[in-house]
């Protein structure tokens, strides 16, 4: 039986994809350069693991918890590749589409909702709800939205 979710952000704070990353000035201030990663997203088995990993693998090992990623990234070959062989496949993955121009934290809310709803998952039941994340913008307002926990893990990633 589920009693806790464990929702996390893979750059910056499960994974280390820092040799593919890059920001630029815009107007509107430093940003991620969306093009560089693009095309380094061929690159992504190359990407390291995070000391937060293994607590990412104590709760996928946990039968009491529901473990969900919830990524910006937008999920090609590769990155599957790197959840399946290197850091293992939670039950349920949010993540982008290829022209999808929302913000991030809209993008894990609504994400975050289809997959309670799928899944069945009523968060008043759980006895633990947290969030792990590197952007504290996308923090505040998964977190504010669901009235649930978050964790803040400093990163150079998390633009």
């Amino acid at each position: 039986m589920i009693k806790r979710i464990a929702i996390y952000d893979m750059d910056g704070t499960i994974v280390d994809s820092s040799h593919r990353y890059r920001t630029i000035l815009t107007d509107q201030g430093e940003r991620i350069d969306i093009g560089y990663w693009r095309d380094n997203q061929h690159l992504a088995m190359l990407d390291g693991l995070l000391p937060l990993a293994n607590k990412f693998w104590d709760d996928l090992d946990d039968p009491e918890c529901y473990t969900i990623i919830a990524t910006a990234r937008v999920m090609n070959d590769p990155d599957w590749e790197f959840l399946n062989t290197k850091l293992g496949m939670p039950d349920y993955v949010i993540s982008r589409t290829r022209d999808d121009q929302q913000s991030g934290s809209t993008l894990k809310i609504n994400g975050l909702i289809e997959c309670f709803k799928t899944a069945n998952i009523n968060l008043a039941m759980m006895t633990d709800v947290v969030f792990y994340e590197d952007n504290v913008q996308y923090l505040k307002a998964v977190c504010d939205y669901f009235n649930i926990r978050g964790e803040y893990i400093p990163s150079k990633q998390g633009h």
